[in-house]
């Protein structure tokens, strides 16, 4: 096994980031490895809309704009430990695009969060996580039981 020198991070807006921010921080600088965040929006072909209209009520289809403002605070946060840092923005299938990137760009290791799913929301819903584990081209470090929460 090579040593860790990029870190994949997934983020994941409907979990609490913090822990997994810390997590990484923490893989980072013990190896001295660059990371790069990424967060994927689960769509069905939508790209953004034609002309971006802003107002202070926008609805779900400009989730992706809030996100890139959240994504920024992130990429500062770890910066400012002395970490190199970059974020990427995708459509598609979180596990299916995460699998990819780190295989196509050399990956050392994915971090995530795991949803803290019991019973039959576990069933219904599938786990990035678990897929990631199974499919993924490096090893994956999953933090468990992470809570949800909806992000302000």
């Amino acid at each position: 096994m090579r040593p860790i020198q990029k870190i994949l991070v997934r983020i994941d807006p409907d979990l609490v980031t913090k822990p997994v921010l810390e997590l990484t921080r923490q893989v980072a600088l013990a190896f001295r490895a660059r990371v790069e965040l990424i967060q994927v929006f689960e769509t069905s072909g939508y790209h953004g809309p034609e002309v971006l209209e802003l107002a202070d009520d926008q609805g779900p289809e400009l989730d992706h704009w809030r996100s890139a403002r959240v994504m920024m605070g992130l990429l500062k946060d770890l910066a400012s430990s002395g970490i190199a840092v970059r974020g990427r923005m995708a459509f598609g299938v979180a596990e299916e695009e995460v699998s990819r990137l780190a295989r196509e760009e050399n990956f050392d290791l994915i971090v995530l969060g795991s949803h803290s799913r019991e019973g039959l929301d576990r069933l219904v819903q599938s786990s990035v996580a678990a897929a990631l584990i199974r499919t993924a081209s490096c090893p994956v470090l999953v933090l468990p039981h992470v809570v949800d929460v909806i992000p302000d």
